[in-house]
Parts: C-alpha cells; sequence; structure tokens
C-alpha cells in the first residue's frame, strides 16, 4: 500500500511526457526516465515522512477519537494498539494540563 503514490506519481509523468512529445520513440524513452525519476523521488520522500511516525497532533486526534468511541471516558491501556501505555498515559496527561480532558480515577473524562 505506501508504493500506491510512487507509482502513481510516476505513471502521470509517463503519460503526460510521452502524450505531450508526440508519443514518439524519442519521447517514450525520456518518459520512461521521468517516471523511473518521478517513482525514485515520491518514494524517497514517503519513506522519509513514514519514518518519522506520527506528529504530537495526530496522536492526540487519535486519542480524542478513541474516547468519543468508548464514551469519552479513557484509559491509558485503551490505546495500547497505537502506543505503549507510558506514552499514551503522558499524552493524556498533557491533554489534560491544556484543558481539553480531566483526569477521573484511573482514567481521563473528555
Amino acid at each position: 500500500m505506501a508504493r500506491v503514490l510512487p507509482l502513481s506519481t510516476a505513471l502521470a509523468f509517463f503519460l503526460l511526457l510521452w502524450a505531450g512529445l508526440g508519443f514518439s520513440a524519442l519521447g517514450l524513452g525520456l518518459a520512461l526516465g521521468a517516471g523511473l525519476l518521478g517513482y525514485w523521488g515520491v518514494a524517497r520522500w514517503q519513506g522519509r515522512m513514514l519514518s518519522q511516525g506520527p506528529s504530537q497532533a495526530a496522536l492526540e486526534r487519535l486519542a480524542m477519537k478513541e474516547a468519543w468511541r468508548r464514551g469519552g471516558f479513557l484509559r491509558p491501556k485503551d490505546l495500547f494498539p497505537y502506543m505503549g501505555e507510558g506514552e499514551a498515559r503522558a499524552l493524556l496527561e498533557g491533554l489534560a494540563v491544556r484543558g481539553l480532558c480531566r483526569k477521573e480515577g484511573d482514567g481521563f473524562r473528555f
């Protein structure tokens, strides 16, 4: 699934350049080269983005959506499929400090 974006970019470059150059033999070679360069460039960029992991804002949105699914009450262990319990506790406590939820017993109420 991670290769869909680079493949789409390569296909778009190839088709646009080949059609733009009049479907010639020279155009075919240039279009193939541009498609490969497009694939390589987007694959590298996407790899860097995926290796950084989700941002803090994305993790906070995930916690809020999970709280919504669970009726507004969330425990750190409820986020176990997405992150470790210590990281989840720190995330929820950070949300509580900002006033987006409040601590109730062993969990947090949104």
